[in-house]
């Protein structure tokens, strides 16, 4: 009886793990001042015009940062990107710092995925309806990445 009620307090308590999550306020996602979701003309207010825009109007580049907008939605942002230090999140965490500023700004990752050059650590917005996630390279944050999720 003792190993049954072990065994059911365990199950207990992997389930109740599996549905935890570490997601992040949806103000903390964004990159620059843009945030996922935002329209081409509240970009436009945020950053100015971009240095580049590609021939369908769908990916801006800035120095900093790159957009691109919703197929299906032209003028609905859905990604932004960043490979430099000059861009942060609106929790302040940029390319460059150490990853072990994301437990200490977002909590554990939602999401971690491992290659062999490189760890990717994804988290959900308290909604759901966006992700940011960050390539870290040898301990440092080398890409940010923020999106909805469709």
């Amino acid at each position: 009886m003792k190993k049954f009620v072990a065994f059911l307090c365990g199950a207990a308590v992997a389930l109740s793990a599996m549905n935890c999550s570490a997601t992040v306020s949806s103000d903390k996602i964004g990159i620059a001042g843009i945030r996922p979701g935002m329209t081409a003309d509240e970009v436009l207010r945020v950053a100015g015009q971009p240095n580049f825009k590609s021939d369908n109007g769908y990916e801006w580049h800035y120095n900093n940062f790159g957009i691109e907008f919703e197929d299906y939605r032209p003028n609905i942002v859905d990604e932004i990107e960043t490979r430099v230090n000059s861009a942060s999140t609106p929790a302040g965490v940029y390319v460059g710092q150490s990853e072990s500023v994301l437990s200490s700004t977002y909590g554990a990752a939602d999401k971690v995925e491992r290659d062999k050059y490189s760890t990717e650590y994804t988290y959900y917005s308290d909604d759901y309806s966006m992700t940011i996630e960050f390539q870290v390279v040898n301990g440092v944050i080398y890409k940010i990445e923020c999106q909805l999720r469709n």
